[in-house]
């Protein structure tokens, strides 16, 4: 299964989580600036609770994904430092399995951030035109995260240029 990734702004993230616009999106972003500066961040706390600020370098697309992973005791924000990030996310329900015909690939741009609800499958980030580095913020636990196989996976992520 191929799967051809789409900006976020473009579908209705809300069945995923939270997006943000941090450059203009001011129903839930405060705007200000000053003298030489401007500014924004979000109207509420970006998660529920306290988190850790990681870093990780995705891979490039094209690629396919076997696995993916998700949390039941946070929410996960991810952010792209300067360079846009694919990320693929499935909403599959109380499954214990993601499954490929709910996969969607979302294109993060700098700029924009997303909040995936506990319970949201992703796979890491993968870098558009190389390798990419992105940071995330979330609760961490003690205990591993387990990556799961994709019911009638892989899937191919693209981007509509490949």
């Amino acid at each position: 299964m191929k799967i051809i990734a789409q900006p976020v702004s473009s579908i209705d993230f809300s069945e995923y989580g939270k997006y943000y616009n941090m450059s203009n999106q001011p129903h839930n972003v405060v705007l200000s600036e000053g003298d030489g500066w401007k500014d924004s961040m979000t109207d509420s706390p970006l998660i529920h609770s306290e988190g850790h600020l990681g870093l990780t370098v995705g891979s490039p697309l094209p690629c396919k994904t076997y696995k993916m992973e998700r949390h039941l005791h946070t929410e996960e924000a991810l952010f792209c430092m300067a360079d846009p990030i694919v990320l693929a996310i499935a909403n599959s329900g109380n499954r214990q399995y993601p499954r490929a015909e709910d996969i969607k690939a979302i294109i993060i741009h700098p700029g924009e951030v997303v909040v995936l609800k506990e319970g949201i499958w992703h796979d890491a980030c993968h870098g558009i035109d190389g390798v990419v580095p992105y940071y995330w913020f979330a609760q961490v636990l003690d205990t591993p995260t387990e990556w799961i196989e994709i019911a009638d996976g892989p899937v191919e992520i693209r981007v509509a240029a490949d």
